[in-house]
C-alpha cells in the first residue's frame, strides 16, 4: 500500500511511542477485529530487542487494550491494564526467539472453553503496521482494507468473487484451513453470505478497517521522487501542497473536502498539545522534569535567551509537547512520536510570529507530508529502533523544513532543498534513550531537530541549495540506516545507554 499523507503528520495517538504504543494498539485492534472472541487470557510474545524498552513504551498495555477494542487514540490506554484486570483476563509477556523482525508481536488469545486463536503483526515505524500471519498461519492482512477471514475443515470451494478482492490461504497443524479475502472496498455481502453457508465453516469474522483515512486504491499513482514532484509542480502550475491533497485522494478516493477536514483535525490536536505541553506534566517515569517546555519559555519571556528571536519559542513548545507525550497525552505523530515536538513547535511559533492564518498552516502541513511520502516511498524507516534516530528527528526536521519553507514560498525547488539541506545535517543519529521510557534523549532532542529545520528554511529561501541532489540525499539516509550498527539503534547499550549514569538508571528501575 502507498503510505497516506496522515500517517506522516499522523497518527493521533496517546504517548509515548508511534512505533511500540500507538503501533502496538493497532495490532492489537488488528486481533481485536479478525479473531472475534471474548478472551479469558492473552499471552504476548515480543521481538527481543524490545525487552528493554517495551514497559516504558506501554506496549503490552497497548496491544492489551488494542485486543479489547481500544485504538491508539483512545484514553483508556492510560489504564488499560487495570481495565482488563476487571475484566477477570489474564495477562502475560514473554519474547520471541533472537533474530525475529524487528517490532514484531505474536498475541495469543484464549476464550473461556479454551478455543486459541493468534495473530502476528510487526510495527513498520510511525504508527503504521503489517499483519503477517493468523493462527501462525502466513497470511498478509492490511490495515487500511477490508477483509473477511474464514476458519474451515479443508479447502474451500471455488468461489466467484470480485477481481479486486485477494484471496489467501494456509493450513494449521490441525488441518484447520484458514482463508481472508481482503479488498481496498467493503466486500459484497452475498460472497459474505455464501460462506456462512459452507457446511465445512468453523468460524467466520468481517474485518472492517482499523485506519480511518481510506485504504490504497490498485490505481493509485504514486510519488516517489522530489524530482518527480517538482517536475509535476512546475509542469502545472501547482504547489507542493495542491499535489498532496491531490495524491491522496488518488491513494484513498476521499474528497478534496474530506481531506482538508481529516488535516484540520490533526491540526486541532496539535494545537491542544502544544497548549497541554506548557503546563507541568507528569512523564511516566520522571526521568526528565515534565516542565521544561515551559521552563525555557520563560527564560524566553523574560529575554534571558542567547539566541532570541522565534527559535527558542518553537524549541519551548517542541519540548512541552514531548513531555506530554511522555505522560501519555494525545499528540500527532509526525512521523513518529519519539519526533512529535517540531512540527507542531515550529509551525506554530511561525503562525505567531508572522500572523499565519490556519489555511497556510494547513498547506505547510501537507507539504511536509507530502516530503515524508516520498522519503517513504524510497525505504526509509521511520523506526529508531530499525534506523535510528535519524530516522525519526532527522526526517521529521527535514520535512519541517519544507513546510516552513512553503509558507514564505512556492518554490517547490526551494522547497525540497530544505528538506534535503535539514535532512544531511543528521545522517547518522543514533537511536540511544538511557532507559525504556522515551524520556532520555528523545525529548531534548526535539530542540536540535526544530533549530535544523529554521536554519535549512532559511537557507533554502535564500537561494542556498544542497550540493547533493534532495533525493541523493533520501538515498544516503537509506544507506546510513542500513550500516548503522544493532547497538545503536533504540537497543539501549550504546551511546549514551552506556554511561554510567545510564547504567545506575536502569538498575533502579529494575528495582
Amino acid at each position: 500500500m502507498a503510505r497516506s499523507v496522515f500517517e506522516i503528520v499522523g497518527p493521533i495517538m496517546i504517548g509515548p511511542s508511534s512505533s511500540h504504543t500507538a503501533g502496538m494498539a493497532r495490532i492489537g485492534l488488528m486481533a481485536y477485529r479478525v479473531l472475534n472472541m471474548q478472551p479469558q487470557s492473552m499471552h504476548l510474545d515480543l521481538s527481543p530487542k524490545m525487552k528493554t524498552t517495551y514497559s516504558g513504551h506501554r506496549s503490552d498495555a497497548a496491544l492489551f487494550g488494542g485486543a479489547i477494542g481500544f485504538s491508539e487514540s483512545s484514553e483508556e490506554l492510560k489504564d488499560v491494564i487495570n481495565i482488563v484486570q476487571k475484566m477477570g483476563v489474564k495477562t502475560s509477556v514473554g519474547f520471541l526467539p533472537e533474530g525475529s523482525p524487528q517490532n514484531t508481536a505474536y498475541l495469543l488469545m484464549t476464550d473461556a472453553e479454551g478455543v486459541s486463536h493468534s495473530i502476528t503483526g510487526t510495527s513498520v515505524g510511525g504508527g503504521s503496521i503489517i499483519i503477517s500471519a493468523v493462527d501462525c498461519v502466513k497470511i498478509s492482512l492490511a490495515a487500511d482494507e477490508y477483509h473477511i477471514i474464514v476458519w474451515s475443515k479443508g479447502k474451500l470451494p471455488e468461489l466467484e468473487i470480485p477481481n479486486t478482492v485477494k484471496v489467501q490461504s494456509g493450513t494449521r497443524e490441525d488441518g484447520i484451513t484458514v482463508s481472508s479475502f481482503s479488498s481496498i472496498m467493503k466486500i459484497d455481502e452475498t460472497l459474505q453470505k455464501e460462506l456462512e453457508t459452507l457446511k465445512d465453516l468453523e468460524k467466520i469474522s468481517v474485518v472492517m478497517p482499523v485506519l480511518t483515512y481510506g485504504g490504497t486504491l490498485p490505481q493509485c499513482k504514486k510519488i516517489s521522487s522530489c524530482e518527480e514532484v517538482v517536475k509535476i509542480a512546475q509542469e502545472s502550475n501547482l504547489t507542493i501542497s495542491e499535489i498532496a491533497i491531490q495524491y491522496e485522494m488518488g491513494r484513498s478516493g476521499n474528497s478534496e473536502e474530506e481531506i482538508v477536514e481529516l488535516m484540520k483535525k490533526q491540526l486541532k490536536v496539535i494545537k491542544e498539545s502544544l497548549k497541554r505541553g506548557q503546563e507541568e506534566n507528569k512523564l511516566l517515569y520522571g526521568l526528565a522534569s515534565g516542565k521544561d517546555g515551559a521552563k525555557l519559555m520563560q527564560a524566553v519571556n523574560n529575554g534571558d535567551t542567547i539566541s532570541g528571536g522565534i527559535v527558542p519559542i518553537a524549541v519551548a513548545y517542541a519540548l512541552g509537547v514531548m513531555e506530554y507525550n511522555g505522560s501519555m497525552g494525545c499528540i500527532v505523530a509526525a512521523p513518529t512520536a519519539g519526533s512529535s515536538g517540531i512540527v507542531p513547535g515550529s509551525m506554530i511559533a511561525v503562525q505567531n510570529e508572522f500572523g499565519i492564518s490556519d489555511d497556510k498552516i494547513l498547506n505547510a502541513l501537507f507539504t511536509a507530508s507530502l516530503m515524508g511520502v516520498i522519503i517513504d516511498e524510497k525505504g526509509v524507516s521511520f523506526s529508531g529502533s530499525v534506523g535510528g534516530c535519524q530516522g525519526e528527528i532527522g526526517v521529521s526536521s527535514a520535512i519541517t523544513a519544507a513546510g516552513l519553507a512553503s509558507v514564505f514560498t512556492t518554490d517547490p525547488v526551494k522547497i525540497v532543498h530544505a528538506m534535503a539541506l535539514c535532512l544531511k545535517n543528521l545522517l547518522g543519529l543514533v537511536c540511544d534513550p538511557i532507559a525504556s521510557p522515551i524520556e532520555v534523549p528523545c525529548i531534548k532532542r526535539n530542540a536540535v531537530g526544530v533549530a535544523n529545520a529554521f536554519i535549512s528554511a532559511d537557507m533554502a529561501l535564500a537561494g542556498i541549495t544542497s550540493f547533493i541532489p534532495p533525493d541523493e540525499v533520501i538515498d544516503a539516509l537509506l544507506d546510513v540506516e542500513q550500516r548503522l550498527p544493532t547497538e545503536l539503534k533504540s537497543g539501549t547499550i550504546g551511546g549514551l545507554a552506556c554511561t554510567k549514569t545510564a547504567k545506575f538508571v536502569r538498575a533502579c528501575l529494575q528495582q
